[in-house]
């Protein structure tokens, strides 16, 4: 668990320009509403929903499960793959369709039989980074937090966005190493990147 920032809070106010609610939040408050602004990605879910079977795919669908699964792995925060909706994929695939001729290289990486674990989780890395460069992080957090109340969404987005930019100032290496360990139990980002290049035809 970690405690939100004061630059975490600025950082996605800067994000999000137009949102005035957002824009005249303090720490304070924020905090009056979260707990005392602790984090911890275990504690929260999304609603359930049917799971889909192979053939429910689609190329949208299989992009925003590879996106939320790259999100997963990034923040340490593994075990939202249980719980998400196919809803929530869709509105990911949405946020990321400015970038995804760059982010479908990657994906065929992760898909990739002959791909080694540093070649996934350097990949991973590469989506997320993408997704920043390509001014789309701001829609990402937040269909990947939309199923939560407003203070906790502001609360996890704000660090989700410290951590991602903590690691994209550097080379990459330190997280690309903690992916590494991550990818070792989650299963599903390889699954679901081979159906998503099944769909896409990538």
């Amino acid at each position: 668990m970690r405690t939100i920032s004061p630059s975490d809070l600025e950082a996605y106010k800067a994000l999000n320009p137009h949102d005035k609610k957002l824009q005249a939040l303090t720490l304070s408050e924020l905090y009056e509403h979260t707990g005392n602004g602790l984090v911890n990605w275990e504690s929260i879910t999304y609603k359930q929903s049917h799971q889909l079977t192979a053939d429910g795919w689609t190329c949208s669908l299989g992009v925003g499960y590879v996106v939320f699964d790259c999100v997963c792995l990034f923040l340490g925060a593994a075990s939202l793959r249980a719980s998400v909706t196919a809803e929530v994929a869709e509105e990911l695939a949405e946020a990321t369709k400015p970038v995804l001729s760059q982010l479908a290289k990657y994906i065929k990486t992760i898909a990739a039989a002959e791909s080694s674990k540093m070649d996934v989780a350097t990949a991973v890395f590469g989506v997320i980074s993408t997704i920043y460069s390509g001014s789309c992080l701001g829609a990402v957090l937040s269909a990947f937090l939309g199923s939560l109340t407003w203070y906790n969404a502001v609360l996890y987005g704000a660090t989700a966005l410290g951590t991602i930019m903590a690691a994209l100032a550097t080379d990459g290496a330190a997280e690309i190493g903690i992916i590494i360990v991550e990818i070792a139990t989650a299963g599903f980002l390889i699954g679901d990147s081979i159906k998503c290049v099944d769909a896409c035809s990538f």
